[in-house]
């Protein structure tokens, strides 16, 4: 019963982060939807003008594909990441669920002005884990160090995500350049319902860690050298 509550908390907390980022993922889909119609706009004003190339259609058409498959991949990722499904422990690739969870969090970082940067190797072995509870914890955590850096320099926004090798496992590290976590607070930062921020439902981090915790890896949070934060998590290989 323990396990079936936190699994409806973890799809709730799903929904509620994609609640969050509606208008811009909206708009992430309207831009290329406004390039499909204005290219197919001009492709039909061009045709009846009887002066549209072979070689100027081709190259049109190749673009509005481009602007589909860009739409599809946004609504994509949404819907894998909203779905509701048992959790389920397969092969993945730690780089592609990585690169999954940023392009669901990009254009909220555009707007927010954070660079993310990736460092990640070329070639890792596979994490036995269910993909799409992965990028819950990495998407909950990048959204959490954006907002840690609403007041750093707009030259210091940086969001670093990193995969190295630990042992037997895969470590990921995120970390913001942000105002850090107060003593009295990070004693408390795993406990349901504590918050540092004044509209948080204070879940997101207890889920993380519960979500880790049943791939039998650790989380945990240190202080980054640079200031800031620096959460990280091990997840077992394959």
């Amino acid at each position: 019963l323990a396990r079936q509550q936190q699994e409806k908390l973890q799809f709730t907390a799903r929904l509620v982060t994609m609640g969050e980022m509606a208008s811009t993922l909206a708009h992430e889909i309207n831009q290329p939807l406004s390039a499909i119609s204005s290219y197919t706009t001009g492709c039909i004003n061009r045709l009846d003008a009887g002066d549209l190339s072979r070689d100027e259609l081709r190259e049109t058409l190749n673009k509005l594909a481009t602007q589909a498959q860009r739409a599809g991949r946004v609504i994509r990722r949404v819907y894998d990441f909203v779905r509701r499904s048992e959790p389920q422990r397969t092969p993945c690739d730690i780089k592609e669920i990585i690169e999954d969870a940023v392009g669901l969090i990009e254009a909220d970082a555009r707007k927010l002005g954070v660079k993310i940067a990736l460092k990640l190797p070329d070639s890792l072995p596979n994490i036995h884990a269910d993909r799409i509870m992965v990028e819950q914890v990495l998407l909950n955590l990048m959204r959490n160090g954006m907002d840690a850096m609403q007041t750093t320099r707009s030259d210091r926004k940086q969001l670093v995500v990193t995969t190295s090798l630990d042992d037997n496992c895969i470590l990921v590290s995120v970390a913001d350049n942000g105002s850090g976590i107060a003593q009295q607070a990070a004693a408390h930062l795993f406990e349901p319902f504590f918050s540092t921020k004044p509209e948080g439902m204070g879940m997101g981090l207890n889920i993380c860690r519960s979500i880790i915790e049943f791939h039998h890896g650790r989380f945990w949070v240190d202080a980054n050298p640079d200031g800031g934060t620096v959460f990280r998590f091990t997840l077992p290989m394959e």
